[in-house]
C-alpha cells in the first residue's frame, strides 16, 4: 500500500472579510418562522457578493425560506439560537440544472441553498437549518438541504443540520472542501443521506456527529468528475443503512482516501436489537466503471449493523446520463482496513470479492474484532453462492446467508489477513474463511476457541527440512526429510486441530478423513509450513 499524501488544506486565507456583515433583517426579512423571505435572503446575498464579500448574517428568530444561491466570497452565518428553514411548499424550489453531468439529476434538481461555480463559499455559525423535510414525505420531489457544484474553496461548519427531504447535501465536482464540527440529524424522510461527497478533490472532514437513516457518511462519483485527497477524521457516524460507504454510483474514480478514527453506533430512532439495525459498517464498492485505489480505513469502533466489512468489484454498469454507453467493468485494489472492532447483530458474513475474470486486487485486514451471534447451521457442500454480477452492492447481495461465518473471499488476488478475529454468542457450525478463485495468497486456519483468529498456515520463518512437503490426490502425506522433533497438526475448516502427533514418518495416511478441507501443518522447532488440500 502507498502512503497516502494529501494536500494540506491552506483555505480561506481571505476570509479577513468576516469584518464585512449584512443582516438579512436590514433587506426587510422576519425571523416569525411563518413569512417567506427568500427574496430578502437573496438580496443580501447579491449584495454581500457585488461589494467584495462576507457574512451574510441570520440571528435572533426563524427565516423561512425557498432556495437560494450562495455566491462566491459569501459566507452565510445562523447564529447560535437562530434558524434557515426550508419551505414546505414544493413551489418554492425551482428545478436548477448543474452543467456537468451527473446521476444525481434523475433524483432531484431541487435544493434549499445552491451554488453552482462559485468560490470561497460557506455555511458556518452555531445555528440551526431545518429543511422540514417530512413536509415532503410520499413526494417524488424532494430538495436538498443545499447543493454546491463546481466550487473551490468551500466551507461548512459548526452548524446543525437537520431534516432534509433528501441527501442533507450534495458536495459535487469541489475543489478544497472542509466540513468541521459538523451536526447532523436526517431522520424525517426517505433517502435522508448525511455527509456526501461526490466527485471533489482536497476534501477534510473532522469533529462530525451524524444520525441518518441512510448512508452518513457517503463518497461518490455519479459523473466524470473523481474523488481524490479526501480525509475523513474523529467522527460519529449512527445509521439505518450504511455506516462509511465507497459507492455504489462509481462513474469515476476514488484514489487516496483516508478515514480514521471513527465511531459507529446506534440510531437514536432505533429499538436494539429489532428495529433501526445499520446494513454494513464499512461499505467499499465499485460496480458502475470507474475505479477505486489507496484507501485506508483504520480505528474504527462499531455497533448497531448487521456486517461489518464488504469489498465488492461489481458490474451493474449505470451511466450518468440516458444514451451512453455500458461502462466496461472497472478495478478496485490497494486497500487497507485495520484496526477494526465490531460487534454485528446477524450472521450475515463480511465479504471481498470479484466477479468471474475480474478480480479485486491486494486487499489487507489487520487487526480486526468481529463479534457476532452464531449458532447458524452449515449449508453443506451442495450451497451454491451466486455471483449477482449486476446487483447493488448490499451486505445481503449473496442472500442472508453465507457458508462460512468470519469472511467469504472470492475472485481476489492478493490478501493480507493479520489479527483477524472472530467471537460467536453461539458455536457456529460454518467454516470460519472460504476463499474461491483466490490468487496469490498465502494459506490461512482459523484456529482458537470461540469462532478464532485468522492465522496465516504457512509461518514466517522456513527452514531447508520443511522445503519440500506435500499431500498427494490420495490423501497421503509426504515428507522425505522428516526429523525426530518434528509436530504434525491438522486442522479442519473450522481451524479446529482434529490430528496432532510428535512422531511424523515420511508417509501419513489422511484418506479416512471425512470429505472436506484441511490444513496440514508441520513444524520444527520454531519453523512452520502448511499446505491446504481438499478431500
Amino acid at each position: 500500500m502507498k502512503k497516502l499524501i494529501f494536500i494540506h488544506l491552506l483555505m480561506f486565507s481571505m476570509f479577513e472579510l468576516h469584518a464585512q456583515t449584512f443582516l438579512v433583517t436590514d433587506y426587510g426579512a422576519v425571523g416569525d418562522g411563518s413569512t417567506i423571505n427568500t427574496s430578502s435572503i437573496q438580496a443580501a446575498i447579491d449584495d454581500c457578493n457585488a461589494n467584495g464579500g462576507g457574512d451574510v448574517l441570520l440571528t435572533g428568530g426563524d427565516f423561512l425560506t425557498g432556495t437560494v444561491y450562495l455566491k462566491s466570497n459569501v459566507m452565510l452565518r445562523i447564529d447560535a439560537g437562530a434558524k434557515l428553514l426550508g419551505s414546505t411548499f414544493i413551489s418554492d424550489y425551482p428545478d436548477t440544472m448543474p452543467q456537468l453531468p451527473t446521476y444525481v439529476n434523475t433524483y432531484t434538481k431541487k435544493s434549499l441553498i445552491y451554488a453552482e461555480g462559485q468560490e470561497n463559499i460557506g455555511l458556518i455559525g452555531e445555528g440551526t437549518l431545518d429543511g422540514q423535510g417530512s413536509s415532503f414525505l410520499g413526494s417524488s420531489e424532494r430538495p436538498f438541504g443545499f447543493r454546491f457544484v463546481s466550487c473551490s474553496n468551500v466551507l461548512v461548519e459548526d452548524l446543525r443540520l437537520r431534516n432534509s427531504a433528501f441527501w442533507m447535501m450534495h458536495n459535487f465536482d469541489i475543489d478544497s472542501l472542509i466540513i468541521r464540527n459538523v451536526d447532523i440529524n436526517n431522520l424525517t424522510n426517505s433517502n435522508n443521506d448525511g455527509l456526501s461527497v461526490d466527485g471533489c478533490r482536497n476534501v477534510l472532514i473532522e469533529n462530525c456527529t451524524v444520525d441518518c437513516n441512510d448512508d452518513p457518511l457517503v463518497l461518490k462519483t455519479t459523473g466524470p468528475a473523481n474523488c481524490e485527497n479526501v480525509e475523513v477524521r474523529n467522527c460519529t457516524l449512527a445509521t439505518w443503512a450504511r455506516a462509511i460507504k465507497i459507492g455504489s454510483e462509481t462513474h469515476a474514480g476514488f484514489k487516496n482516501i483516508h478515514i480514521h478514527d471513527i465511531t459507529v453506533e446506534w440510531s437514536s430512532l432505533s429499538f436494539p436489537p429489532f428495529v433501526g439495525v445499520g446494513t454494513c459498517g464499512i461499505n467499499l464498492a465499485i460496480v458502475d466503471g470507474g475505479y477505486m485505489e489507496n484507501v485506508v480505513v483504520e480505528n474504527v469502533e462499531m455497533e448497531g449493523i448487521e456486517t461489518a466489512i464488504m469489498i465488492r468489484l461489481g458490474n451493474r454498469g449505470r451511466v450518468w446520463e440516458d444514451g451512453l454507453p455500458a461502462p466496461a467493468v472497472g478495478y478496485l485494489k490497494d486497500v487497507v482496513i485495520r484496526n477494526v472492532n465490531a460487534t454485528v447483530e446477524n450472521n450475515i458474513t463480511s465479504t471481498i470479492t470479484g466477479i468471474p475474470g475480474f478480480y479485486a486486487e491486494n486487499i489487507s485486514l489487520e487487526d480486526i474484532t468481529i463479534n457476532f451471534p452464531g449458532g447458524a447451521s452449515n449449508p453443506g457442500s451442495s450451497f451454491v453462492v451466486p455471483e449477482n454480477e449486476n446487483a447493488k452492492p448490499d451486505n445481503d447481495i449473496f442472500g442472508s446467508t453465507l457458508p462460512s461465518y468470519g469472511l467469504y473471499v472470492r475472485h481476489l488476488d492478493s490478501l493480507q489477513l493479520t489479527n483477524v478475529c472472530f467471537n460467536w454468542d453461539d458455536s457456529d457450525a460454518r467454516p470460519g474463511i472460504i476463499m474461491d478463485d483466490v490468487t496469490n495468497t498465502p494459506a490461512y486456519v482459523v484456529a482458537g476457541s470461540n469462532g478464532g483468529c485468522v492465522q496465516l498456515a504457512s509461518g514466517v520463518e522456513e527452514q531447508e527440512s520443511l522445503a519440500s512437503f506435500w499431500v498427494d490426490v490420495n490423501g497421503v502425506f509426504h515428507c522425505p526429510n522428516v526429523t525426530s522433533i518434528m509436530t504434525l497438526e491438522v486442522f479442519n475448516s473450522l481451524g479446529q486441530v482434529i490430528l496432532s502427533k510428535t512422531k511424523v514418518k515420511l508417509m501419513e495416511d489422511f484418506s479416512n478423513l471425512d470429505s472436506g478441507v484441511y490444513v496440514v501443518a508441520l513444524r520444527d522447532g520454531n519453523a512452520q509450513r502448511a499446505v491446504r488440500f481438499v478431500r
